[in-house]
């Protein structure tokens, strides 16, 4: 035999072979196939004729006619009836907000039929709605160890290990789902939140760029981006991912707010006034969150900008949506902006209405007496610190302030002791700078 016939011999039984291996591996594909088939048809109750009209009359009426639908499972729910009808009247149970009724409904199917799989998944969701992780984990771990796991599950599983604070469980049960349900957005979103949770922030980024590609409209994501690339420190990158979703009309109010924050932090003051502005244009804005903005505007020596959100703080005033707290930070918000600004009349007046309101909000006697100090009213302002220093809180800075007043008026010894009395409560290297310095001229 030639050479040539030989390979040709050789090629031919190579690809009986590989079409014989083939076949093998199809055979074995769609036993698996059909044994997985069956195993979740095990898993699932069977229903009589009779049963299954029952079911079928519910589905049409719970739409619209919801209690008729409770009504007809209950008269037909019993103790030799298919699990599925208790499922189903837990299902219901639970669409009602009438959670302990569908925890006894998805039990007894349950004590039915223990395999039941999709009655052990909701009672999960039921008990996560109440907040029960270790015991809805229990159940989920139930179906993981002897039935046939849905990305659903595993995806619900991920979640259940982020709420406990347990990332890396959490992100083996979504790549799982993953495996499953390739282009599952949610599985990705838990994903990324358990590598974040890990400081694993380069990762998060990329999976969440890739996401982004298919799911830009979820604002959701552009927020998770934002804290990966903060993660890493990098700010400017972060404003981008919210500015995108601001643009694409999909930011949270939080997401606003901490793009406000972003741009405070970079001296950017009014695209940080937008920002803030859209965040808290809502029905219900988070005042603390509105308070907060105020403030970082007058941490930054920045009146103007802060008084645009103190215009919609005063309105949310005049609608009667503040506590008396809330009305007295306002007002204490507004006194520090009017003082920024120059008008120390005015923020005396301010001063003063806050404490007939507030006697006791330290705060504000210590800029009374800062406005005394600067008047050239030494006695008010020192007697407005002595007030302040009565108030424990306040009491190292109040005394530092007076001895400042004290020096101005040639009191050194006055002045040693208050700061020496003010060191003792918190001791600050500037403080004890000063403190060493009024010593040496007191020689």
């Amino acid at each position: 035999m030639s050479g040539g016939a030989m390979i040709g011999k050789y090629r031919r039984s190579i690809v009986g072979l590989c079409v014989l291996a083939v076949l093998a591996v199809g055979a074995a594909t769609s036993r698996a196939v059909v044994e997985k088939h069956a195993k979740e048809q095990a898993r699932e109750p069977k229903v009589t004729k009779q049963e299954a009209d029952i079911l079928s009359q519910v589905v049409q009426l719970s739409e619209e006619k919801i209690k008729q639908a409770l009504a007809l499972l209950r008269s037909n729910v019993k103790t030799g009836s298919s699990s599925a009808l208790d499922f189903s009247l837990g299902n219901i149970y639970f669409q009602l907000e009438q959670y302990t009724q569908a925890e006894i409904a998805y039990r007894k199917a349950l004590s039915k039929m223990p395999s039941f799989d999709r009655a052990r998944a909701n009672l999960a969701r039921l008990l996560l709605q109440q907040e029960k992780t270790e015991a809805a984990l229990k159940e989920l771990q139930c179906i993981l160890i002897t039935g046939v796991p849905k990305p659903a599950v595993l995806t619900l599983t991920g979640y259940t290990y982020l709420l406990r604070e347990q990332p890396i469980p959490a992100e083996s049960a979504y790549r799982q789902a993953l495996l499953l349900r390739p282009d599952d957005s949610n599985a990705y979103l838990g994903l990324a939140k358990a590598l974040l949770l890990q400081e694993r922030f380069k990762e998060a980024s990329k999976i969440l760029e890739d996401v982004l590609q298919k799911h830009p409209q979820r604002g959701e994501l552009w927020s998770l981006l934002a804290n990966a690339r903060l993660g890493v420190d990098d700010p400017k990158a972060a404003i981008v991912a919210l500015e995108a979703a601001r643009r694409l009309g999909v930011g949270m109010p939080e997401a606003l707010a901490t793009l406000g924050d972003l741009y405070l932090n970079q001296g950017q003051y009014q695209e940080a006034v937008r920002a803030y502005q859209q965040a808290f244009a809502g029905a219900k804005p988070s005042l603390g969150r509105l308070f907060r903005a105020i403030e970082g505007f007058l941490l930054a020596h920045e009146p103007e900008s802060a008084a645009s959100l103190l215009k919609q703080a005063r309105a949310l005033r005049k609608q009667s949506r503040l506590s008396e707290s809330e009305r007295s930070r306002l007002l204490w918000l507004e006194a520090r902006a009017v003082q920024q600004s120059g008008n120390s009349k005015q923020a005396l007046h301010l001063y003063r209405s806050l404490l007939e309101k507030d006697p006791l909000h330290g705060q504000a006697i210590i800029a009374l007496g800062e406005l005394y100090q600067t008047a050239g009213e030494k006695e008010k302002a020192v007697m407005a610190f002595a007030r302040a220093a009565r108030i424990s809180r306040f009491r190292a800075e109040a005394l530092t302030k007076q001895a400042q007043v004290e020096v101005e008026l040639g009191n050194y010894t006055r002045a040693i002791e208050l700061l020496t009395l003010a060191q003792s409560l918190q001791p600050r290297e500037n403080v004890a700078r000063y403190l060493k310095q009024l010593r040496n001229l007191e020689r």
